[in-house]
């Protein structure tokens, strides 16, 4: 199965204070470091982004079609670009996930429109896999000004995926870069 992954790196990183994407962890970037998560997986990969600079890695850059609606923006403007039925969604800053977690999330599609991981703080809709079929419901959301996440996975059908094991696995797996001091 042909998966395209969807680096979200449009945000604008207000809490972080520069471009979440550009800085660097064990000499890499964030983006580079999530490049790299997404290779052995996705045959294609877009980059969610509106900062042209992104261009410098080697793949596509998606600006949001719809400006100021989050995550939900990014993703429908990829979506709307990507050729294949199944994408892999992750955020810049998320770079614990590891390639075996997201084969594991493509083992969970089923027939759902969305593959989220739960565990006991959450659901993680920014590291889940999404089929390109939801953008009819992303699309009336849209129009309605409702960006939220959850909204989204409420209204499609949405398999969350106990993944509470790989925090065992993998302690920092869900663990994101928000701030200076998460560094």
């Amino acid at each position: 199965m042909q998966i395209t992954g969807i680096i979200l790196s449009g945000g604008q990183s207000t809490r972080m204070g520069t471009d979440k994407a550009l800085i660097q962890i064990n000499g890499k970037t964030l983006l580079e470091n999530v490049i790299q998560i997404c290779q052995p997986v996705c045959s294609q990969i877009f980059i969610s982004s509106n900062n042209l600079t992104h261009e410098k890695f080697g793949y596509k850059i998606i600006p949001d079609e719809i400006k100021n609606c989050g995550p939900l923006g990014g993703i429908y403007s990829c979506l709307k670009q990507s050729e294949t039925d199944w994408n892999f969604v992750i955020s810049v800053d998320a770079v614990f996930v590891q390639p075996e977690f997201v084969s594991f999330l493509i083992s969970e599609i089923g027939n759902y429109d969305a593959v989220v991981p739960l565990h006991d703080s959450g659901k993680e809709p920014l590291i889940a896999l999404y089929q390109k079929r939801g953008l009819k419901e992303m699309i009336k959301m849209l129009g309605n000004k409702n960006y939220k996440m959850q909204n989204l996975l409420n209204a499609i059908n949405t398999n969350f995926v106990d993944s509470q094991k790989w925090i065992g696995k993998f302690p920092d797996i869900f663990r994101n870069l928000n701030q200076p001091n998460d560094i």
